[in-house]
């Protein structure tokens, strides 16, 4: 199983919650067709409630798994508690996409890794983890 934690597209403002911008959005597409040469497809797409992570993950799924519907689940707000749901992904079975928000995804990043991450996450940042021996581990990380 991999599991990708991404960050949402650049949003197009700053009020509770803005939709994607143009640049943004252009930014997720041209991404999804990169990974899409790669043959990336996921399983299970889950996002936040807020608006730019719907839209990033609709954009995702429409390239790499148009035959899913990004699912909306509790948990992925900003500053949600990612120890809340880092239990639950090590029953996981199906790769899955994750789309949320800083600080919320380089702190699950960290609970599951175990190590700090000082990486910058500019919006529309992919990592996919790969499970080995019961650690998780960077396999690779792309941006717009």
């Amino acid at each position: 199983m991999k599991l990708y934690l991404m960050r949402h597209g650049e949003a197009a403002g700053t009020d509770a919650d803005p939709e994607l911008s143009a640049n943004g959005r252009a930014g997720i597409e041209t991404l999804a067709k990169r990974l899409e040469k790669k043959n990336i497809r996921f399983e299970q797409i889950l996002h936040s409630e807020k608006t730019r992570a719907r839209q990033t993950a609709e954009i995702m799924a429409a390239v790499l798994s148009p035959e899913l519907t990004p699912q909306q689940r509790s948990g992925l707000k900003p500053n949600d508690d990612p120890r809340k749901l880092q239990a639950e992904i090590d029953d996981w079975q199906q790769d899955t996409l994750i789309c949320s928000h800083l600080p919320f995804v380089p702190s699950l990043l960290e609970l599951l890794t175990s190590e700090p991450q000082g990486m910058g996450f500019v919006p529309g940042t992919i990592i996919c983890l790969q499970k080995n021996d019961h650690a998780w581990q960077i396999d690779w990380i792309e941006s717009p």
